[in-house]
């Protein structure tokens, strides 16, 4: 009988070397082959391990309101709450504090609050639910009415260059310490001499519904020159420079691993180099290390061992700095709580020499965004409406660069998802802000037009006094 030929063109695989080791009577290799195996497969599952996401099953979110000094005090200095997740800090007698409470500590959490006969709320029951039922975008082309990942946000905003080269164009405004690109877009007909409104985004990294409501402004605004009489104007008239993702390594990691982060991603800090990132909203050189900050590292608020310690403030602050002469109005757009601020975050003791001009601005921007879909947005500094927080962008922009308006704004909603905000309100978030956003245009062009016109009326009158001189001689 012929032997059948069991050769193969093709490389074995590792299978085939098993079986070939099997079938030459090596037992002893085959055990060991498997055995390599297993150490490899339970490698592998550690390090996916160690990188999957993290899971918030049956984790809460709970609301509390202090009514007594003494439950304030207990809530901001019970170690039982360092170990939570606070999404709203404690500030004041009958203003909420909102803390995501892991399911191993419910019961701690409970005893603590039962001391005291401080009442609480549940927000959201299962955070994970939340968490699985978010819309997100994976096919890599960007959707305005989905959450989308990094890469996606920058592909948008050369999209938006590529189809409108006459009023966009991209700036990198520096790199993240992970080395990827900040990049922001200009918008606005004619060169960059024009007064200016820069728009931080998601400096937090937990806070998606910024960057999809940034994103949806600058569709509006390109969309509607030469449509809108109103957009067309300001577009002539002020430029718009838009940062969708200032934090860029901590929104990734946001996406790949920890749904709730919000640092930066250097480290590890501390003594015992456990902790990663900094809080890069109380890294800027304002009050640096003031109330409202943590000096410990493994705290949402820690400020980082220096000011502009993060690479990504820094080169935010640099490139505003260059540019502050233009730069008119600041705004500092998170999530949530639905509020609209003006500085100071690190005192609640005084206010800045322009506060009646920034809370006019304020009022009105908040009634505009009311306009919208009623909703209603808390106005006034930002230590007096949210809570005390130091080394802030907007103090700095306010009190350093001396930008004017400088505003942190709080988007939808007032705590129903908080930062798990469903994908479908990004449209109408997109819309209450713009409304606000050219409130704001209008003002800033307004100005303008003002020193435009005292300036001319000024030269005029030299030229005439100059004529009048030159005609006695």
């Amino acid at each position: 009988t012929k032997t059948a030929d069991t050769r193969r063109t093709s490389r074995p695989g590792r299978s085939d070397i098993f079986t070939t080791q099997a079938a030459s009577g090596s037992t002893f290799d085959g055990h060991r082959y498997l055995a390599m195996r297993l150490v490899l497969l339970l490698i592998v599952v550690a390090v996916y391990a160690a990188h999957a996401a993290k899971r918030f099953d049956r984790d809460q979110v709970w609301r509390i309101i202090p009514e007594r000094m003494a439950d304030l005090n207990k809530l901001i200095t019970d170690q039982t709450m360092d170990a939570l997740d606070v999404w709203r800090a404690p500030s004041s007698l009958g203003r909420a504090v909102d803390v995501h409470v892991p399911t191993r500590l419910i019961n701690n959490v409970k005893k603590m609050l039962n001391s005291t006969g401080m009442q609480y709320s549940v927000m959201i029951d299962d955070l994970q639910k939340l968490v699985d039922n978010e819309t997100v975008n994976t096919n890599g082309s960007f959707d305005f009415n989905k959450y989308n990942p990094y890469e996606s946000i920058i592909a948008q905003l050369q999209d938006f260059t590529d189809n409108y080269p006459n009023l966009t164009s991209l700036i990198k405004i520096g790199v993240s310490h992970e080395n990827r690109a900040i990049y922001a877009i200009k918008v606005g007909s004619g060169g960059s001499s024009k007064p200016t409104i820069f728009l931080e985004g998601t400096i937090h990294a937990r806070e998606w519904v910024v960057a999809g409501t940034l994103l949806y402004n600058i569709k509006f605004l390109l969309e509607g020159y030469g449509l809108d009489s109103q957009i067309t104007s300001l577009l002539d008239q002020v430029n718009f420079y838009v940062l969708p993702v200032a934090n860029p390594d901590g929104y990734v990691y946001s996406w790949t691993t920890n749904r709730m982060w919000r640092k930066t991603r250097t480290g590890p800090h501390g003594i015992f180099r456990r902790c990663y990132g900094v809080d890069p909203n109380r890294n800027w050189d304002d009050n640096f290390g003031g109330s409202g900050t943590s000096n410990f590292p493994c705290r949402d608020t820690y400020r980082g061992p220096s000011a502009f310690s993060e690479a990504e403030t820094l080169a935010v602050s640099k490139w505003v700095l260059k540019n502050k002469n233009n730069i008119k109005a600041y705004l500092g757009v998170h999530a949530y709580s639905q509020m609209w601020m003006t500085p100071y975050g690190w005192t609640k003791n005084q206010y800045p020499p322009h506060y009646e001009e920034q809370y006019n601005l304020a009022e009105r921007a908040v009634h505009a965004i009311e306009s919208v879909n009623g909703l209603k947005f808390k106005h006034g500094t930002i230590a007096e409406v949210i809570y005390l927080a130091s080394g802030s962008s907007i103090d700095w922009a306010y009190s350093v660069a001396g930008i004017k308006y400088s505003y942190a704004i709080e988007l939808r909603d007032e705590g129903q998802h908080g930062f798990l905000l469903p994908a479908e309100q990004i449209q109408d978030s997109g819309e209450e802000f713009f409304q606000g956003l050219l409130v704001v245009a209008e003002q800033v062009a307004k100005e303008a037009h003002a020193q435009g016109s005292a300036s001319l009326k000024f030269a005029s009158y030299y030229l005439v006094l100059l004529c009048a001189l030159l005609a006695r001689i």
